[in-house]
């Protein structure tokens, strides 16, 4: 069967030259052994070779961390002790369901993951092989790839139902869960989001919900809900600070200085604002390098909803540029009216957001901007692009 994923031309040369950075420095050299002991530049070392490029990150940022620190609790100990953060590394592997949903056609292959299905009222008289093969073709979804990466999460908070890795909060030192989620398929900022806190967290539109066995409906928790019934749950939410959550793209050396989200733990902080005084002590949280590096990352942050217009952000030749799309575009693309400044507008906007960032992509290349140097979308700059005007697509 087919991966999706293995080691790149990319990773390997990233990580070759991270490796010649730690050669030299006393701190690294446990790490370099695990490396070396596990087959070095290879597929089945990735999770090691994530170190390896992470310890670099702290090395470029004036840290000399520690590796394999024991942070006291039992003999377990986290990857990296620098300052006052203790920091385990979570490097995701393909989970069984994805596994499984993975196709194949002589050299072509792909992965179809699909929302899960009810079970009908017949199920009940199915053999038990039908009943299971449906049972498992429900984890072949988003859905249930999220909550496995939530059960991997906080897992890491225990070991056979003790305490693993993380000390309780001291009020000096803090913990942090870095997860290396390019096996999960590059997730996007609402994934990450109910990864951590759970589908309330997230536009309905967006939200996942899970249907069990027994027909019932339930939204997924996250991470750091208090009603997350996971083993290791309860340990994570009461001692682990941040989780990030990153998925490298093109392995540059700074990379991992500003592509990693990160999300608090609100158990352990009065509010977010407390969250981000804690946070700017960590080395690698550099929010002022990723907005230059990568502004797309904070495109949903410019936007919000005017009246009849929708105001977001599009990257043009490395800058954000406000976009306007008034309502009637977007009731042109779903042929049905949407109350001006509307939860449906919203959700419109959200559902055809790709298509309404090319459309104004488009009209940049063409200089079609406005005096001010904003970009207006209208009902007539569809012609711009080819579109299927159907419900739902975008």
């Amino acid at each position: 069967m087919t991966s999706f994923v293995v080691l790149t031309t990319a990773e390997a040369m990233a990580t070759a030259g991270a490796i010649e950075t730690l050669r030299p420095l006393p701190w690294a050299r446990l790490l370099l052994n695990r490396i070396e002991d596990g087959g070095g530049l290879t597929t089945g070392n990735m999770s090691a070779l994530f170190e390896a490029r992470f310890g670099q990150a702290l090395h470029d940022c004036g840290v000399t961390p520690v590796y394999e620190y024991a942070a006291g609790v039992g003999e377990t100990s986290v990857d990296f002790s620098c300052g006052d953060w203790n920091v385990e590394l979570l490097s995701f592997d393909e989970s069984d369901a994805a596994k499984a949903a993975t196709w194949e056609a002589g050299p072509f292959f792909g992965r179809l993951l699909s929302s899960p299905v009810p079970p009908t009222a017949d199920d009940a008289q199915l053999d038990e092989t039908e009943r299971q093969r449906r049972s498992d073709l429900r984890k072949q979804s988003p859905e249930g790839e999220a909550l496995k990466a939530i059960e991997r999460i906080v897992g890491k908070a225990q070991n056979n139902g003790r305490p693993s890795k993380f000390p309780l909060p001291d009020g000096e030192r803090k913990s942090m869960l870095i997860v290396d989620a390019r096996a999960h398929g590059r997730p996007d900022r609402l994934d990450c989001t109910q990864i951590a806190y759970g589908a309330e967290a997230v536009p309905e539109w967006a939200a996942y919900r899970w249907i069990a066995d027994d027909g019932q409906v339930f939204p997924i928790v996250g991470a750091f809900d208090a009603r997350n019934p996971m083993r290791g749950a309860r340990h994570f939410q009461e001692c682990v600070h941040f989780l990030g959550i990153v998925s490298e793209e093109t392995y540059e050396r700074e990379e991992l200085q500003y592509f990693i989200r990160f999300y608090h733990n609100p158990t352990l902080f009065p509010s977010k604002d407390d969250a981000l005084a804690a946070l700017r002590t960590f080395p690698l949280f550099q929010p002022e390098k990723t907005r230059a590096r990568r502004p797309d990352l904070f495109l949903h942050e410019v936007f919000e909803v005017q009246g009849s217009t929708v105001q977001f952000g599009v990257v043009i030749d490395g800058r954000i540029v406000i976009c306007r799309a008034h309502g009637d575009i977007l009731e042109n693309i779903e042929e049905r009216g949407l109350p001006a400044g509307s939860k449906q507008m919203v959700e419109a906007f959200h559902r055809h957001e790709h298509l309404l960032r090319r459309i104004a992509s488009e009209k940049a290349k063409r200089d079609l901007v406005d005096a001010d140097g904003t970009i207006f979308l209208a009902p007539k700059d569809l012609s711009l692009l080819p579109v299927r005007r159907r419900v739902g697509e975008g």
